[in-house]
């Protein structure tokens, strides 16, 4: 049996052996994931290049709800868990949803990959929130029905990305899937695209003044999905820059890097050729990372926007509610 199973009997029997309690009265849960090399490893099942990696996440239950409640995985940035995601477990715990912060930095021994994006392969993160899924999937405290994600920046991406079908059905045997996807300043310069997506319902959040990932790319992406039937809602939030919900002020980070300038990188899933949407030239695979490293750059803007904090909770709270509770 794999261990992930005997991680979900020893969470459910005893309760103990995969959890501890956490400072925050949320409950950290140990379970198994893979590093996949690449999403290309990941979407053709090349298990060989699934590098077996133990993970963790913190659970919050909402307080005062009986029976199974939904949940949201909440996917962390490039500057992995930080506190200001308290503001979103505080947010869905108050509507009767649970939150899953799923750590995929720290179990690899990374702080921080705004510097260096390749430190941790893109593919850990989709893998640790479709384990994350199976994992609350089979948790009785929590209806398997109604597991959504929200992702941030990286993890934004992350959002967008695991309602691609090929990539849920390499991981995912069970037929689950998120019930909702909810992306936030996300970075979508570099996209993994196929006709075939779960269709559950999307929540776009961007930033006018993002000049780090830019509002655009996303924009058109979440467009894009609306037109493969998926219901999609789109909020762009004035003078907002890039993690409006960050705890700390407006500031600059020299070390960001950023694709934006490169253009839409897009590799059809189903084929996996690379073509570069500005110029329409196919990118050879051993050839992609030089060709990003040539066009990108460093430096973008990011820190809090009030105005565009509390809008974008009172948005994803009631989009929330609405998938969620039909209300």
């Amino acid at each position: 049996m794999h261990r992930l199973f005997r991680v979900l009997a020893s969470v459910c029997v005893l309760g103990l052996s995969a959890t501890a309690a956490r400072a925050d009265d949320s409950t950290r849960i140990a379970f198994d994931s893979f590093t996949p090399k690449s999403l290309f490893d990941l979407a053709r099942e090349r298990r060989a290049q699934w590098v077996p990696t133990p993970v963790w996440g913190d659970l919050s239950l909402p307080a005062g709800v009986a029976g199974p409640v939904p949940a949201i995985v909440l996917a962390h940035g490039s500057d992995g868990v930080g506190p200001g995601l308290q503001q979103w477990v505080q947010a869905f715990n108050g509507i009767g949803v649970a939150t899953f912060i799923v750590d995929s930095f720290a179990p690899r021994g990374v702080s921080s990959t705004a510097a260096d994006q390749t430190s941790v392969p893109a593919a850990a993160n989709v893998m640790d929130a479709f384990q994350a899924l199976r994992l609350l999937s089979a948790d009785p405290r929590i209806d398997a029905r109604r597991i959504g994600i929200m992702g941030f920046s990286r993890g934004g991406t992350v959002a967008l990305q695991t309602a691609q079908l090929p990539f849920l059905r390499a991981v995912v045997k069970t037929g689950q899937a998120f019930a909702l996807h909810i992306a936030t300043y996300a970075g979508c310069s570099q996209i993994y695209t196929s006709p075939n997506l779960t269709r559950a319902p999307l929540l776009n959040l961007v930033g006018a003044a993002d000049d780090y990932t830019h509002p655009e790319p996303c924009e058109a992406l979440a467009a894009e999905y609306a037109t493969l039937g998926t219901p999609v809602e789109t909020h762009r939030y004035a003078d907002a820059h890039h993690a409006w919900d960050s705890l700390l002020p407006v500031r600059y980070r020299a070390d960001a890097t950023s694709g934006y300038a490169c253009g839409v990188i897009r590799t059809d899933i189903p084929t996996w050729v690379v073509t570069s949407e500005r110029t329409g030239q196919v990118i050879p695979s051993d050839q992609l990372t030089a060709f990003i490293n040539a066009c990108m750059t460093r430096g973008a803007h990011v820190g809090r926007n009030e105005a565009a904090f509390q809008a974008s909770r009172e948005d994803a709270t009631r989009f929330v509610r609405r998938v969620f509770f039909g209300q």
